[in-house]
This record gives C-alpha cells, structure tokens and sequence, in this order.
C-alpha cells in the first residue's frame, strides 16, 4: 500500500474580508438553531443523502451548526471539504466519488470503515460576497451527479439559510 498525501484546501484570496462578513453576520451563534436543524434533515431525506449539514468555516475550523447524519460541532477546517467549496463562492462543489479524485484520495475519511464518497456543497453568501460556508449533503456511495432539479433544489435550500443567517445577524 502507498502513502496518501491529502492538501487542505486552499485559503480563499478574500479570506480577511470574509472572516469579518462572517463576524459580523453573527451566523456562529446559530448552531443548534431548529430552523437551521429542520431544514438539514429535509435536504438529507429529499437527497436521499447519508448525511447533511449547515457549515460555516471560520479561522481554523469548520463549523457544523445542523447536522443531520453528521453531528453539529467544530471540526478541523484542514479537513473539510466545505473548505475547498468556498474558494469558489458562485458554484456549487461537487465531487461524485472522493476517491477517484486525486485532491481527496488521502483525505482521512478514506481510511474509515465506510468511507465519504460523494460530496455536494451550495455556498452560503449574501448577494455577491464571500461564502460564509456551505449548505452540503454527502454520501457513503458515489453518485453519478446531480440532477439540474437536484442542484436548483440546493441552491434554493442554500437561499433559505441565508435569509435565516440573515434574520439573526445582529447588523
């Protein structure tokens, strides 16, 4: 067996800016939100997905305010793959089989006993900023992709944490 290197993912060129629109849109103080909690588990089901999840990636880590399939809490952004996703803040990541896809073939969810295979993450960002984070959905199997219907539905579920963020953002 040969040795894995996995890469974090890249900082995004804006990262100062889009640390303070994440300060100031107060989205930190959500985790455990029902609104935020209800809508993850509609995304999840409606996917069909192992797993979903409200992230948000602040500093050094990768911040799950609802999970469903994933428990909410931080984790290390040098791991997530929400973190690769806001590097490009108008599209949505996709990756059908993360261990076909060299950036992720050493990524340590590769080594569990039922690995991550599919990934999916809409940007959470307000009118054309930064992203904050991602509304995300992953699998324990590969998927082909998304349906056009499937990815409209994210973005449109990405909306709608927005306009929650943007409810409880104290500006």
């Amino acid at each position: 067996m040969g040795i894995t290197v996995f890469e974090p993912a890249p900082t995004p060129d804006d990262e100062p800016s889009r640390q303070r629109e994440v300060e100031q849109s107060g989205a930190l103080a959500l985790r455990g939100d029902t609104a935020l909690q209800s809508l993850v588990e509609d995304v999840r089901e409606t996917l069909q997905a192992s797993a979903a999840a409200v992230s948000i990636v602040y500093k050094e880590w990768h911040y799950v305010l609802a999970g469903s399939g994933l428990a909410a809490g931080a984790y290390s952004r040098r791991t997530s793959l929400c973190g690769h996703a806001i590097v490009t803040p108008g599209e949505l990541f996709l990756v059908c089989d993360l261990a076909a896809d060299d950036r992720f073939a050493g990524h340590p969810t590769m080594s569990e006993r039922e690995p991550l295979r599919f990934y999916a993450g809409a940007p959470l960002r307000a009118s054309a900023g930064p992203a904050l984070g991602t509304l995300c959905v992953f699998d324990r199997s590969p998927r082909r992709d998304l349906s056009a219907g499937d990815r409209a539905y994210l973005h449109r579920q990405a909306g709608m944490v927005v306009a929650r963020l943007d409810r409880a953002s104290p500006r």
